[in-house]
């Protein structure tokens, strides 16, 4: 859905080689999008050792469970959106442009 949307995608499999790869060149993102379950660590942990390389990203946290716990765990990682799934393209272009 992004990249039908002219955003340039880098994918990962995992949260560690999401990690491993955004240390290669972290000024090279515009922002992380991220899932709460993925193997072998969560979205949020992710987003934190994200935040402590580089604090000015955006920071993007999508969940197929919507929770209050989400949201406030968002808020203290420095994720600045927490998105629930499913949602549409449209719904991902409207929350990402509202980032920029």
């Amino acid at each position: 859905m992004l990249a039908d949307s002219d955003y340039e995608v880098i994918a990962a499999e995992t949260g560690q080689d999401g990690i491993r790869t955004f240390l290669r060149d972290p000024d090279a993102f515009d922002l992380v999008l991220t899932d709460l379950a993925m193997l072998g660590m969560t979205g949020d942990s992710v987003s934190e050792r994200i935040r402590s390389v580089r604090a000015d990203i955006p920071l993007v946290l999508m969940t197929g469970t919507p929770d209050t716990l989400a949201q406030k765990t968002a808020a203290t990682k420095g994720i600045c959106k927490v998105l629930c799934k499913p949602l549409t393209k449209a719904e991902l272009r409207k929350a990402l442009q509202g980032i920029f």
